[in-house]
């Protein structure tokens, strides 16, 4: 069957070239067995790739120039293989090409099944190697594509179209995950699957705690499946940051382990709530293939509705030589997998020091750190800026704009930008909606005490 399929795949090219562009986005020669049939797929292969046309001659002479043992074998059963069908049934092609698809998944598993039968039997075993030949089978299968491709009528499309605009028309526009962050609910009508969001700022501009307030109102407020991969602090550290997020009450204050009455109550409410909460915190140092084996795993194994990531240059690629390739690399990949597993795929980032030199000190695109490959493959990048942090003490203390803080969208794919004004509580630390406020009582600039377990400046309680 595997021969005879070969054969007819390769007469239904000779016979009907124009079909040779649904056949090539499914089959490679490496999906043949047999050697005289890989041969004459790949001059097929080789003229589909320079342009020329596909026919009994164009493939005999592109044979020819082959320097193949099987050459000679090639030429004979092209002729043979020419002569075998004069008509074929496009049912026969698909039943075809799905059992060489079927037989080529078949024999790489046999291949990986081996290898690992392999290093389980060797003297100097290591369950770590077999750990990684599966996952980099599991992320890097050549066949996973084919696999999980799904073919949409124009009427399947328009069917997700009219879900998605009845369920934005019942929930304020928005149809996707909700931020929390109302202006940037609006123009963004929330995380959308798929999507790669960039957050990206200098270090102490709150990226984290922007992260965090993501992660409270998915998780916690919404009930959001959430996986927050921290590679900078460690799980309990998150866990203080983001109760401190959550129940307002002031991070210094946790840090110390003494609360008042009010403090203690706020606590023991968001600790109830936080228990319940599905999202889960993975702190570490981390490869790309780390990231991607754990997120993979974690939304087969459990179910996932989205992923934040602090930070991705932090994320390293074992052997590469370039760091900025490297980041290009894993900025790629995460994309990849935000499309693959249909999930937001929230990544934090550090801007260059570029942004320091200039007079107004606002982000822009090209300080995206080491990778322009950022900028292009993200579908959002949003910037976050406080103008109070680049001001002395005194004009903070007399600031009116104290709790002014910015996320400038400057990039969206599929929609608007705009600088949108949030207030940003240092005591926290927590990004909020400028109608918000900071804990059962309003926050006025008056609370702005000094602390000496806490820098304004750099705004790190923990």
């Amino acid at each position: 069957m595997q021969l005879r399929s070969e054969q007819l795949i390769i007469n239904s090219i000779l016979l009907s070239p124009s079909i040779i562009h649904d056949i090539m986005s499914v089959i490679s020669d490496d999906m043949f067995v047999t050697a005289e049939c890989k041969l004459i797929f790949t001059a097929i292969k080789t003229l589909y790739i320079s342009g020329e046309p596909i026919n009994l001659i164009t493939t005999y002479k592109e044979i020819g120039k082959a320097k193949s043992l099987n050459k000679n074998n090639a030429l004979h059963d092209l002729t043979k293989i020419h002569s075998m069908f004069s008509y074929v049934d496009r049912n026969d092609l698909d039943s075809a090409i799905s059992l060489l698809t079927c037989e080529s998944i078949r024999n790489e598993h046999i291949d990986l099944g081996s290898d690992i039968i392999k290093m389980s039997q060797a003297i100097d075993y290591d369950p770590k190697n077999v750990l990684n030949t599966l996952q980099n089978h599991i992320l890097d299968n050549k066949f996973k594509s084919i696999i999980n491709k799904k073919n949409y009528s124009n009427d399947d499309l328009l069917t997700e179209l009219d879900a998605k605009m009845i369920s934005a028309s019942s929930n304020e526009g928005i149809n996707g995950i909700k931020m929390g962050y109302n202006r940037i609910d609006t123009i963004t009508s929330g995380m959308q699957p798929t999507n790669f969001i960039i957050v990206a700022a200098r270090p102490a501009m709150g990226k984290t705690q922007f992260a965090l307030g993501i992660l409270r109102n998915a998780s916690i407020n919404d009930d959001k499946k959430g996986l927050f991969i921290s590679c900078e602090m460690d799980e309990v550290q998150v866990m203080k940051r983001i109760m401190s997020v959550d129940s307002k009450v002031k991070g210094y204050s946790i840090k110390r382990g003494k609360l008042d009455i009010n403090e203690s109550r706020m606590y023991e409410r968001s600790r109830k709530r936080i228990s319940k909460a599905e999202f889960k915190i993975v702190a570490g140092a981390f490869t790309l293939a780390d990231v991607l084996s754990l997120v993979y795993k974690t939304k087969l194994s459990q179910g996932l509705d989205y992923v934040i990531i602090d930070y991705i240059q932090k994320i390293t690629v074992p052997g590469s030589q370039n760091r900025t390739n490297e980041v290009g690399e894993v900025s790629r990949k995460l994309k990849d997998m935000a499309n693959d597993l249909k999930i937001p795929v929230i990544a934090l980032a550090q801007l260059s020091r570029s942004v320091e030199h200039r007079t107004d000190r606002k982000p822009i695109l090209s300080d995206l750190r080491e990778s322009g490959d950022i900028e292009q493959d993200a579908d959002i990048v949003m910037f976050l800026y406080r103008p109070n942090y680049y001001m002395s003490q005194e004009e903070r203390d007399v600031s009116p704009t104290i709790e002014d803080g910015y996320v400038i969208v400057a990039k969206h794919r599929d929609g608007e930008l705009e600088d949108i004004l949030l207030k940003f509580n240092p005591q926290i630390p927590s990004w909020l909606n400028q109608n918000e406020e900071s804990d059962e009582q309003t926050f006025t600039q008056s609370s702005l005490t000094a602390n000496n377990d806490f820098d304004y400046q750099n705004s790190q309680p923990f």
